[in-house]
């Protein structure tokens, strides 16, 4: 939904196009999956980079939500950056 009303906001004739060519609803799908994609290869690697474990989950909770958000918040501007919003 995100990419389908930055499209109507921002980039009106592409969409129109998309639209009309009954491609629409294929972008958007291809878009979908690549963002999940994406944001779980993303997710890991990040998790695997700064040393993210189970076992700080299991001694440090709160310590490793703060983390866990803080990659979070990152991929999702990193996807939404490269594809949403494009």
């Amino acid at each position: 939904r995100m990419r389908l009303n930055y499209l109507k906001e921002h980039k009106y004739a592409e969409y129109i196009i998309l639209w009309s060519q009954d491609k629409l609803k294929k972008h958007l799908k291809d878009i979908d999956s690549t963002a999940n994609s994406r944001f779980d290869l993303l997710m890991k690697q990040f998790t695997e980079r700064e040393n993210i474990t189970e076992e700080l989950k299991a001694t440090n909770q709160l310590e490793w939500v703060c983390r866990m958000n803080s990659i979070k918040n990152r991929v999702e501007d990193i996807i939404l950056n490269e594809l949403i919003y494009m």
